[in-house]
Parts: C-alpha cells; sequence; structure tokens
C-alpha cells in the first residue's frame, strides 16, 4: 500500500488545536497555564464557533453545573445533576463557562441545556485520564456556543480551586490579541530519532546524533525584530552538554520563520562522545527581547531515554522505564484486524537481537481477559529509499522473522504488558525491520502516545515513524506523526545471548498455550539443555532433553499460568529461545 494518513475512532485524542488555539486558565495563579484538550468544531458537525479563525475565542469565569436531578451516578458516583443531562434554571449560567461531568447522555446535550441556560461556553470533565474527541450527536448543530473537553485530572484541578474561589478561562484562538507575543510548538521542531535509544547502537557521536530546529510563529500585532532561540540539552546527571543560540532574528506579525538545518539560521548538529544510560531532556527556549504578552508558548521540551533493552518512539515512563499509552485508538472504519507498528533501523543493528514486544490495549466494553493479541517482526524489504516517492513505499515484501501471541490473564485495561515472540532473533545491519501488534477485535482500541510529536522528524528525514494496519493494508503514516503506537521491542546484547548466524538455529513449541505438557520441536538432533525462565528472569526449570526427529516432551504441570521463555542450547553451543504461555 502507498503512503497514506488514516482517519481514526478513539478512547482517548491528542490535541486537536494548533499552535494559536489554546484553553487556558489565567486566574488563580496557582493552577494558571495551558491544559490539554479536544474542541467541538463546525467539521464535526457543531454549531459553534470555529477557533482556527484569529481572534476568535471566549473568556470567563467557570461555574458548576447543576441541573437538579437527584441522585447519584450508580458507576463513577458523582451527582447526575452535575451531569447536565435536564433543563436548568434560566439564567442559572449566565455569562460563565458552565463545567460538567461526562456520562449518560450525549455531549451536544450537556452542551444545549448549558447553552438554554446562559452559558457562553461548556468545559466536559472526561471519567478517567486523557482526553477524547466530542461527537455532536443529535443537539450539537444547535449549539452556537464553544464546547471543550478536559481530563479527569483537570477537571479536578478546576473544581478543586471553584471550591474556594474564582477559576477564570481563556479558551480560543489567541492569534492577534496581543501586542507583543511569539511562540513555538512541539508539532514544529525536531527531537530525537526515537525516545528509547539503544545504548549498544549508540556508542559514539557518528552512531547516535540529530538535528536540532523550530519554527518561530508570531501570534501578536508588532513585528518583532530582536528574537532569539536557544536550544539545551541535558544528560542524566542534568549537566548541560548542548547549549546553543540563534540570532537576534526578525518576524513580521502574521509570519513565522524556520531555524533548521540548511536555512538562512540553523542549530549545529546534537551528538555526543559518548552516551551514559538515563533520561536526557531536550530543550527550546524563546526570548524576544521583549515581554512576551502571552510567555506559556515561549519553551518546549522532549526527551529521551539511552538504556540497553527498549527500543521505542514513544515515551518510556520515568519510574518504571516502559512504553507508557495515553490515549487509545482504532480507524474509524475497520471490519477484521487492525495493527499497530515501529520501525527499526541501524548500521550496528547486528550487535542487538529482539525477544518481544511491550504494549497495551484497551475497549470501553470489552473485557480484555482471554483476548489474543499477535506479535510479529517482519523484514521490511520493499525498495524504497524515504517517503518523498509515495509510489515505492509499500507493505509487499514483509518477510517474517519472529511471531509470538500473548493472551490476556486478566482485564488489564490499559496497561503495559509483554509478548515475547516464539523465537529471539539476531537482527541484521542496515536492514528495515517492522514490529507489530495486531488484534482481530475490532472494539479493542490500542495504545498510542500522543505527546511525543514526529511531525517535524518526519518531514525532515522523510522515514516512516507510525506505521499502522487496517484490515491488511499498511499505512507508513498512520494517524499521523503525532500519534505514536506506545510500543517497545525489548532488545539484548546478541553476542552475550549467543544470537547470530553460526550459532542460532530455529525453534518452537506446541500446542502454545499449554496446560500440562508442550513439545518442544527444534531443528537439531540428539542432547541438549532446557532452560525455562519466567518474566522477571527467574529459572524456574531446568533439565537435559533428548532430541528425537528434533522433538521432545517437557512437563510444565508444576509452572504457574503465566508466559515464559524456553532456551533449548545443543552440546554445539547452538541454541534457540522462544516463548510458551501456560495456561
Amino acid at each position: 500500500m502507498k503512503k497514506l494518513l488514516l482517519s481514526i475512532a478513539l478512547i482517548g485524542s491528542s490535541f486537536m488545536y494548533q499552535a494559536q488555539v489554546i484553553l487556558a486558565a489565567t486566574a488563580p495563579a496557582s493552577i494558571a497555564g495551558n491544559y490539554e484538550f479536544t474542541w467541538g468544531s463546525p467539521g464535526q458537525g457543531w454549531g459553534t464557533p470555529d477557533f482556527l479563525i484569529p481572534g476568535t475565542f471566549i473568556q470567563g469565569d467557570l461555574i458548576q453545573v447543576n441541573d437538579g436531578t437527584p441522585g447519584n451516578n450508580a458507576t463513577y458516583g458523582n451527582p447526575l445533576a452535575e451531569e447536565g443531562c435536564n433543563p436548568s434554571t434560566a439564567g442559572a449560567y449566565a455569562g460563565k463557562i458552565a463545567i460538567l461531568r461526562r456520562n449518560t447522555c450525549e455531549f451536544g446535550k450537556k452542551a444545549f441545556e448549558a447553552q438554554a441556560a446562559g452559558a457562553i461556553g461548556v468545559i466536559i470533565v472526561n471519567r478517567e485520564p486523557g482526553v477524547i474527541e466530542i461527537g455532536a450527536g443529535l443537539d450539537g448543530a444547535n449549539v452556537t456556543i464553544p464546547v471543550g473537553f478536559v481530563s479527569d485530572a483537570t477537571g479536578a484541578a478546576f473544581l478543586a480551586e471553584m471550591a474556594t474561589g474564582t477559576v477564570n478561562i481563556f479558551f480560543g484562538n489567541k492569534t492577534g490579541l496581543y501586542n507583543d507575543d511569539c511562540g513555538i510548538t512541539k508539532g514544529a521542531t525536531l527531537i530525537s530519532k526515537s525516545y528509547g535509544v539503544v545504548s549498544q547502537l549508540s556508542q559514539n557521536a557518528s552512531e547516535f546524533n540529530f538535528e536540532i530546529g523550530s519554527r518561530v510563529y508570531n501570534y501578536g500585532i508588532d513585528d518583532q525584530s530582536n528574537l532569539t532561540l536557544t536550544a539545551t540539552v541535558t544528560n542524566p546527571s542534568s549537566t548541560v552538554v548542548y547549549d546553543e543560540t540563534v540570532g537576534p532574528f526578525s518576524i513580521v506579525s502574521g509570519d513565522s520563520i524556520d531555524i533548521i538545518p540548511g536555512g538562512a539560521y540553523s542549530f549545529p548538529l546534537f551528538s555526543l562522545a559518548t552516551y551514559p544510560a538515563g533520561r536526557y531532556t531536550v530543550t527550546y527556549t524563546l526570548d524576544l527581547g521583549v515581554t512576551d504578552e502571552y510567555d506559556a508558548d515561549n519553551s518546549v521540551t522532549s526527551d529521551f531515554v539511552v538504556n540497553d533493552s527498549i527500543f521505542a518512539m514513544g515515551t518510556l515512563d520515568e519510574i518504571t522505564g516502559l512504553p507508557v499509552a495515553n490515549n487509545g485508538y482504532r480507524p474509524s472504519t475497520n471490519n477484521n484486524t487492525f495493527g499497530e507498528c515501529i520501525v527499526l533501523r541501524d548500521a550496528n543493528a547486528s550487535r542487538i537481537g529482539v525477544a518481544g514486544i511491550y504494549f497495551s490495549a484497551q475497549g470501553t466494553a470489552v473485557d480484555l481477559t482471554g483476548e489474543e493479541m499477535a506479535l510479529n517482526l517482519y523484514k521490511w524489504d520493499d525498495a524504497f529509499v524515504d517517503l518523498s516517492d509515495a509510489a515505492l513505499v509499500t507493505f509487499d515484501l514483509l518477510n517474517p522473522v519472529a511471531f509470538g501471541y500473548y493472551y490476556y490473564p486478566s482485564d488489564l485495561q490499559g496497561e503495559t504488558v509483554f509478548g515475547q515472540f516464539n523465537t529471539s532473533v539476531a537482527l541484521l545491519d542496515n536492514q528495515r525491520y517492522l514490529a507489530c501488534v495486531q488484534t482481530v477485535n475490532i472494539e479493542i482500541y490500542l495504545g498510542f502516545d500522543s505527546k511525543t510529536n514526529y511531525v517535524w522528524n518526519e518531514s525532515y528525514y522523510l522515514q516512516p515513524v507510525t506505521p499502522i494496519e487496517n484490515d491488511g493494508a499498511y499505512f507508513a503514516s498512520g494517524f499521523g506523526a503525532d500519534v505514536v503506537p506506545a510500543l517497545g521491542l525489548m532488545v539484548f546484547d546478541a553476542s552475550e545471548a549467543g544470537l547470530n548466524k553460526e550459532t542460532s538455529i530455529e525453534g518452537l513449541a506446541y500446542p502454545n498455550p499449554a496446560v500440562d505438557v508442550v513439545t518442544v520441536s527444534v531443528n537439531a538432533e540428539g542432547n541438549a539443555t532446557l532452560n525455562v525462565t519466567d518474566l522477571a528472569g527467574r529459572t524456574v526449570l531446568s533439565q537435559n532433553v533428548t532430541l528425537e526427529n528434533g522433538k521432545t516432551s517437557v512437563n510444565i504441570a508444576s509452572l504457574n499460568t503465566g508466559s515464559y521463555l524456553f532456551n533449548v542450547t545443543l552440546e554445539n553451543g547452538s541454541s534457540t529461545q522462544f516463548s510458551v504461555v501456560k495456561k
């Protein structure tokens, strides 16, 4: 399939606003700042104002909806009166921005009732983390006031402050609102080529580096002539290891300038002689030379983590080190299968092997217990150089090199889990690989990260970042480079594991999952050693086996339910690894 962008259905949505469209608390100071949100736009069937038009905004105090409905929501415990599904007293919210809770009725219905009671805008609070796209429903076309949607945490912060004072909100497009106002955005900055940077592949400046750059916007009324942009990188010890400033430069009102390699203004390449393991932070800071009247968008940060066990494009949790999804996505039109993928290609990839994939999933009406997730690692052999020639970016030559299945042991909604490949595999230098997790349940939303943004990276490097699969068709740009599959490849040192073409052999086990006895099938004969470890790396079974016609039976009745890694080593040193699920 050619490079295409696919439409989506969302449990959680990325920021829908462009750089100049914001939802910000202006008072009190304790909660002042920008917040993540989505909004009902005319293009989605709402009758609301179009915030993409400069200067279109509202500002006012929040007021909590109370429509007098008795009782509490049986599932979430909040008063039903705070959901705003029924008419409120006329004028109850006059001149205020009504804040109400999700649940029970359509978003359009809630907004229409608040509007009828005099509200100048509506903010709907989610019942769970993250934000979602808000459908207009039957009443949305009749709603003429702005409607926003915020996460449960944002809503809780607003409501807590409202209990003791007044919360004032700015909601809309700030272009032309201030005389002196410039900004930068995540969607127009260059960041690390991956979030999880594999240390085995990043031993010096030539092996790992990336370009620094950003687009600077002038949203204000006045022209600016003394702008500077500074880029810094701090290492895991919080030491600044890169500190460069570009400027001064000028931007007229309503225009922008790109600080990018090869441009009139540019930063030096970021590279270090060595990369100690840990978290690095890239920070862009804009200075106008005068006071910026709205400075909340004068800084952008992004992280990357150097480690020896996970390659990932999306965010890695600061505590667990595992991929973290803040939203769930699936295609808006989907009939059979849906998969999310990440791409790995490196000049020194033969230094590592891959054992499996970290991922997450969720569903609004799905119990994940027993759900099967397919895991695949392909050599992506289609001949293309980059995304500049869409006709050549195909998925016709996907050659499997590892596969496996993960079966949910319980309803682990939104939790990061690990699925092992049946056989661990060593990678090849300069080979493009595609690693995917796939479901056949069209009600499942796979985990994505909408906080890491590769839009500029994709435009500059022209390499696929966020492929997905939908009903057998692949889309190189997925849902967009700002919607990143929250996948992580578990990698390890290939030489230490003995995974190379001289010592690696093929093997598998069946049935898989198994109950009491599993047959180990290896492309070899004779005596061997079997070592079985759990996901924590603990040895739970070790014994000598004899392969007759390449097979031997292993009793696993004593093992607890779960996933295990089988390692079979022959007397000549050859070995194979594969995963087995014990029911």
